[in-house]
């Protein structure tokens, strides 16, 4: 891909369950962190952040290593998902809003850059939207404003999970898609990238293997 993703843009990270959706956008955060003069965080709804933090570490992105640890942080929504179930609570609150006011907080006082946001499903079974185009414009818009460099990861849904997000709305409203499958092949099974969309930028069409590199800490197309 031409330059790589450009600043500022939002983009959906979409694959099915096992795809490696986590580990990629994690990845793409930690190496960018790594090798550059950034920081970024990991916004979690479904994977507790301990866990999540071991996960990362057993593939060599160890987030107590020097060179990131002030530069990455993991935000950890599960426990407040829960609590606020238990209690009855979680309809009351307006999810939509407060993301942004966190978010917009979060960029003030850390100064992030990067956002990876895991993910779009977990968060849209929170929140009620009467108009979800609109709901989600204005998340996508936010985030711009706060001038981030974001990765949504979103499931693949609708009829033969052949839809990018929930809504089917989302991909429209991103600047760019990355898709993650996964093909079997007798036993064999083998992940495939592919870069759907992104926008400003030329890229190849057509999906490509791709695996972990354990030694250089990243993925690599094959």
């Amino acid at each position: 891909m031409q330059g790589g993703i450009p600043q500022g843009h939002i983009c959906l990270v979409a694959g099915a369950s096992g795809a490696m959706k986590s580990s990629l956008t994690f990845s793409m955060l930690y190496n960018a962190v790594l090798y550059g003069e950034t920081s970024g965080i990991y916004i979690t709804l479904e994977q507790g952040k301990e866990s999540l933090r071991a996960h990362m570490s057993n593939m060599g992105m160890n987030v107590d290593d020097p060179r990131v640890r002030n530069r990455i942080a993991i935000i950890d929504l599960v426990d407040l998902r829960v609590q606020l179930d238990e209690q009855g609570m979680s309809n009351r609150v307006d999810w939509m809003g407060q993301l942004i006011k966190q978010l917009t907080s979060y960029r003030q006082s850390i100064g992030f850059e990067l956002l990876v946001f895991d993910s779009l499903g977990a968060f849209f079974t929170l929140t009620k939207m009467e108009n979800p185009r609109d709901e989600i414009f204005r998340l996508f818009e936010a985030v711009r404003r706060l001038e981030l460099t974001s990765f949504f990861i979103c499931e693949m849904t609708g009829e033969d999970h052949k839809q990018f997000g929930e809504y089917g709305i989302e991909d429209y409203l991103s600047d760019g898609v990355i898709h993650l499958v996964m093909e079997r092949s007798a036993d064999d099974v083998s992940r495939k990238m592919s870069v759907i969309k992104m926008r400003h930028t030329n890229h190849m069409l057509g999906y490509k293997p791709f695996k972990w590199k354990p030694e250089e800490q990243r993925f690599t197309t094959l």
